[in-house]
Parts: structure tokens; sequence; C-alpha cells
């Protein structure tokens, strides 16, 4: 079952660091991994590729290892 958020909600704002962690998993794998990030992201019903593209800058991707690395 997929979870549909859409654009503008709180939902929205909250999927964002989820995200990056996905992001951080994928692109640090050797330093970071989060299955419950990528499992859950993978059940969203969300247009990603606005954050997609975005996750290409340098900021975005010390973004999202700065978002992994909090402490939970």
């Amino acid at each position: 079952m997929k979870y549909k958020i859409e654009k503008n909600t709180v939902q929205e704002t909250l999927i964002l660091p989820l995200y990056s962690r996905k992001l951080c998993s994928e692109l640090y794998p050797s330093l970071y991994h989060d299955e419950t990030s990528v499992r859950l992201i993978d059940q969203i019903d969300y247009d990603f590729s606005e954050a997609e593209k975005k996750s290409q800058g340098l900021m975005q991707r010390f973004g999202a290892l700065e978002v992994a690395m909090q402490p939970e």
C-alpha cells in the first residue's frame, strides 16, 4: 500500500528529512545506512522529482549527510 502525500502539507515537510536519510544511505553507504528510510520512502506516493534534481548539488548532499548524522 502506498501512502499519498500532498504538496504544501505538514506531511510533506515531515518526509523531507526522511528523504535526506535515504539519500545519505545511497550516497555514503560506507558511512551511513538506514534501511528503514529506504523502505518507507518506497511506500510513499509522492513526486520526489524536485528533490531528486536538487540532490545533485553539493549543499544538498552535505545537508543529507548532516540530517542523517543527527542523533535520534
